[in-house]
């Protein structure tokens, strides 16, 4: 298996764990959704800072080009 394949499995995997734990969320209501996830971790201010500087350097690296 190539590198490139390799990578793209494990972010498959990755996608799929997210739509999995999202989907569990939604029909157990036992675990918070990812929408409530974002929304603990919004509150604190250092977090919501680093959020910010995260979202700016994706949209430099993947939109910028």
């Amino acid at each position: 298996m190539s590198p490139r394949a390799l990578s793209l499995a494990v972010w498959a995997a990755l996608g799929g764990a997210v739509v999995a734990l999202q989907l569990l969320a939604l029909a157990t209501r036992r675990v918070a959704t990812l929408s409530g996830l974002g929304h603990l971790l919004a509150r604190v201010a250092p977090v919501r800072a680093f959020l910010l500087l995260g979202w700016m350097w994706l949209g430099w690296h993947l939109f910028a080009r």
